[in-house]
């Protein structure tokens, strides 16, 4: 052997002795498990998929469920604890109310006997005070027909007494009877269309007056310039005092024009065609005599003597 081909020959066998042997590679048997050889940068995705299944974020989102179910828990406990005290005033409320019902009851029944005898008490007061003023006037008349001036001026105080509704009135004049429709002619028993209200008798005794009424009573109260027809709930009032059906209206008038008049009247339009319309009972009649009573509750603001600036 040439010395040349010895040398190189020593020289790989001393390389071949200084490098380790690389151990076999078994079946199955994952390349990297060798840390000392370089590894497949191809299959670092693999690899991390591998080690690291689950992401960074879901970690930190699972963090934070689970305090946030720590706070949802005491949230929950707060809420039962709420609920639990507002039952038990709840509870204490009804108590207090079914213990108190009974005093309630009889409060209210004392507060209807009161009014029921207040009104009582008022209506006779009204009917002393009717009396009293028909004498009045029969003295103050007696006192003024024994002169000619008298006389004069008791005309006029007359005709002032039917303007204010201060004096009884007797005369022709027409009689309506206004009631609420059947209830089988309305929509429903809870339905307001058939029923009388307050601006109804307005109309009807606006009507009245513009078709050249002297005096009006509506279930015997006298209407002046300052009578309030209004409505309280389902009752309708005149001057406060509550009106029960059916409601008759009485008007004093000439009786050739009255009741044409009325019924082509802006009112008695509006009441004929609630009667074509809505059903509500209406009767109307021309009465030869009527007398309607003076208005007990007015009373003199203003008065000066004739001549007085």
């Amino acid at each position: 052997m040439a010395r040349g081909e010895s040398d190189t020959t020593t020289a790989r066998s001393e390389r071949s002795a200084a490098k380790p042997k690389r151990p076999p590679v078994r079946q199955g048997v994952w390349p990297g498990a060798y840390p000392e050889y370089r590894r497949d940068d191809s299959m670092s995705l693999m690899r991390e998929l591998v080690t690291h299944a689950l992401d960074d974020g879901y970690a930190a989102a699972a963090a934070r469920r689970g305090s946030n179910r720590t706070r949802s828990r005491r949230g929950m406990g707060a809420t039962v604890l709420v609920l639990l005290v507002l039952g038990l005033l709840l509870t204490v409320a009804a108590l207090q109310t079914r213990h108190s019902a009974p005093a309630v009851a009889k409060e209210k029944a004392e507060l209807v006997v009161r009014i029921r005898n207040e009104a009582e008490r008022n209506d006779t007061t009204r009917a002393q005070a009717n009396s009293l003023q028909e004498e009045v006037t029969r003295l103050q008349n007696d006192l003024l027909a024994s002169t000619v001036s008298g006389q004069d001026l008791r005309e006029r105080l007359d005709a002032l007494d039917v303007l204010a509704g201060t004096g009884r009135v007797e005369g022709p004049g027409l009689r309506l009877l206004i009631d609420d429709a059947p209830t089988d002619d309305v929509a429903g028993a809870q339905s307001g269309d058939g029923r009388i209200l307050d601006i109804d008798l307005q109309q009807v005794v606006n009507g009245l007056w513009a078709a050249g009424a002297e005096a009006i009573t509506v279930n015997g109260q006298r209407l002046t310039a300052l009578t309030a027809i209004r409505g309280a709930d389902k009752s309708i009032t005149v001057d406060y005092r509550p009106l029960a059906r059916p409601y008759v209206v009485e008007a004093i008038g000439n009786p050739d024009s009255l009741e044409a008049r009325f019924t082509e009247s802006p009112g008695g339009e509006w009441l004929f065609n609630l009667k074509a319309v809505h059903h509500i009972r209406l009767e109307t009649k021309a009465v030869d005599k009527l007398t309607l009573p003076a208005d007990s509750g007015s009373n003199l603001r203003y008065a000066r003597t004739e001549g007085a600036q």
